[in-house]
C-alpha cells in the first residue's frame, strides 16, 4: 500500500494537469456528475461544474448544497456551451443529462466541427440513477458519447443487441455500476428509531395513490409512537426536478390532516438522502435509486408493494430483491433481507476503473494523434442518414432533440373537450319505451 500523501498521489495521477467538466441538468444529475468528476480529481485532474439549460429555475442553491456542490455554477444552453472555453478547455466532459439534453449536446457538437482543433474533450455519459423506463430511447440518445456508462450488464447487453440490429458501433459501452451512490458504512443507529420514506415526484403518479401513501405512513407513525417517520421530499414546491411533482405530498397532507389527526412523529424533510440513511432504522420507497444505495450500505430497505409491480411504477427493477412489503406490514425493527445475488447485479457494485481507463486510453490516443479525435456519428443511433437530413432540413436540430415542440395542435375539439362533450350527450340521453 502506498504511503504517499493524497495530494502527492493526485499530482502524479494519470489525469494530472487535465481539466474535467462535470455537466448535469437538474439536481440529482449535477450531484452525480460532480461525484464522478471527483474520481478524476483523485487522479490529478481539476474540475469545474456546470449545468445544461433545461428550464427556468431548474436549480436552487439549496439543491446544489444538498448534492455536495457549494458554489454557484453556470447554466448554459448546449450550443453556447460547446463554443465556450469552459467546454473546449476541458479534456474530459462528464455529462449526466437526460435524453433530450444529450441529443441537444451531441447535435451542437456535430455542428461545431472540431475536426480542425488540436484536441477536443472526451465526452463520457452516465446515468444519475437506475433506469426504470424507456431504456433503449435513453441509450440511443446518449450513443454518440465517446464513453457510455451502464449501470448493469443487462443494460449494456440490451444496448449492444439493439446496436447490432442497426449497424451501430457499440464499443463505447462500459459497465460502471451506479457511480453516484454513497458507499460509507452504516450501523444501526442508537436511540430513537427512524423510518425514512423517500418520495418520488411522479411515482406513483395519481393523487389517490399518493394520498394512500401518506395515509399509510401516518398509520405507521401511530402504530409506533416511539419511532420517527420522516418523508424525504424530492423537492420543495418552489423547486424543479427532472420530473416535476404534480401532487405534492405537503399539499396532500394539508388536506388529509385538515381536521387534525397528524401524528406528531410524522414529518417532512429536505435533508440530504445520504445523511438520512445514516440515521435510518428502515428505508422505504416505491422505486427510488436511494433504495439501491441503502441496500448496498446494509440499511434495512423495503419496496412498497401496495400498488403492485409494474413498469409504470419502476418496481419491476426490484423483482428478485426480496424486499417488497405492504405499508401495513412495515415496522422500524425490520431486518435487511435483500438477496446478495440480486444486489450484485443491481448496479450497486461500482467499477469506476472501466470509465477512467477508457478515458485515459482515448486521451492518450488523441495526444499521439496530435489532432482532435473524430466524433462518433449521430447516425444510425438518431436514425438513418435520410431521416436525419429530412428532419434537420425541415425542422432544424429541434426536430431531432425535441420534436414535440414542433407539432401543431389539431384543429377542432381537443381530446379532453371531446370526452367532456360525449359525457354531456350521455347525460342528455333518454331511453326509448
Amino acid at each position: 500500500m502506498s504511503t504517499a500523501p493524497a495530494s502527492q498521489t493526485a499530482a502524479e495521477g494519470r489525469f494530472a494537469g487535465r481539466r474535467v467538466l462535470a455537466l448535469g441538468t437538474f439536481d440529482s444529475f449535477v450531484k452525480t456528475a460532480a461525484q464522478i468528476g471527483r474520481l478524476f480529481e483523485a487522479e490529478g485532474a481539476s474540475m469545474r461544474v456546470a449545468a445544461l439549460a433545461a428550464e427556468p429555475g431548474q436549480l436552487t442553491a439549496r439543491q446544489l448544497r444538498a448534492g455536495g456542490v457549494h458554489e454557484s455554477i453556470p447554466v448554459v444552453a448546449a450550443e453556447r456551451l460547446v463554443g465556450s472555453r469552459l467546454f473546449r478547455d476541458a479534456q474530459v466532459v462528464v455529462a449526466v443529462v437526460d435524453g433530450g439534453r444529450a441529443r441537444e449536446l451531441f447535435l451542437s457538437l456535430a455542428a461545431a466541427d472540431l475536426s480542425r482543433e488540436p484536441s477536443r474533450p472526451i465526452v463520457a455519459v452516465a446515468s444519475p440513477g437506475v433506469v426504470l423506463a424507456d431504456h433503449l430511447a435513453g441509450f440511443m440518445s446518449r450513443a454518440p458519447a465517446d464513453v457510455l456508462c451502464f449501470n448493469t450488464e443487462a443494460d449494456r447487453a440490451l444496448y449492444t443487441a439493439a446496436a447490432a440490429e442497426i449497424g451501430l458501433d457499440a464499443t463505447n459501452a462500459v459497465v460502471t455500476g451506479l457511480l453516484g451512490l454513497e458507499k460509507r458504512p452504516w450501523s444501526r443507529p442508537v436511540g430513537r428509531p427512524a423510518v425514512i420514506f423517500f418520495e418520488q415526484p411522479v411515482i406513483p403518479a395519481r393523487r389517490m395513490q399518493r394520498a394512500h401513501l401518506l395515509a399509510g405512513l401516518a398509520e405507521l407513525a401511530r402504530r409506533f409512537p416511539q419511532a420517527d417517520v420522516l418523508v424525504k421530499l424530492r423537492h420543495g414546491r418552489d423547486e424543479r426536478a427532472h420530473h416535476a411533482t404534480r401532487f405534492h405530498l405537503e399539499d396532500i397532507a394539508r388536506e388529509l390532516f385538515a381536521r387534525g389527526g397528524r401524528p406528531r412523529n410524522l414529518s417532512f424533510t429536505h435533508d440530504p438522502a445520504h445523511e438520512l440513511l445514516d440515521r435510518a432504522s428502515l428505508a422505504v420507497t416505491v422505486s427510488s435509486t436511494i433504495a439501491v444505495e441503502a441496500m448496498a450500505r446494509g440499511v434495512p430497505t423495503r419496496i412498497v408493494s401496495d400498488f403492485g409491480i409494474s413498469e409504470l411504477l419502476g418496481t419491476t427493477y426490484f423483482v428478485g430483491s426480496g424486499c417488497f412489503a405492504r405499508l401495513a406490514d412495515l415496522s422500524p425493527d425490520m431486518a435487511a433481507v435483500v438477496r446478495p445475488d440480486w444486489l450484485a447485479e443491481s448496479g450497486a457494485a461500482t467499477r469506476p476503473e472501466a470509465l477512467l481507463d477508457q478515458c485515459a486510453v482515448l486521451l492518450g490516443g488523441q495526444d499521439a494523434l496530435g489532432a482532435a479525435l473524430p466524433l462518433r456519428p449521430l447516425t444510425p443511433a438518431y436514425g438513418s442518414p435520410d431521416w436525419m437530413a429530412y428532419a434537420l432540413g425541415n425542422g432544424g436540430p429541434m426536430a431531432v432533440h425535441a420534436p414535440h415542440l414542433l407539432e401543431k395542435p389539431r384543429r377542432g375539439l381537443g381530446f379532453v373537450a371531446a370526452v367532456a362533450n360525449r359525457l354531456k350527450e350521455g347525460r342528455r340521453f333518454v331511453p326509448r319505451g
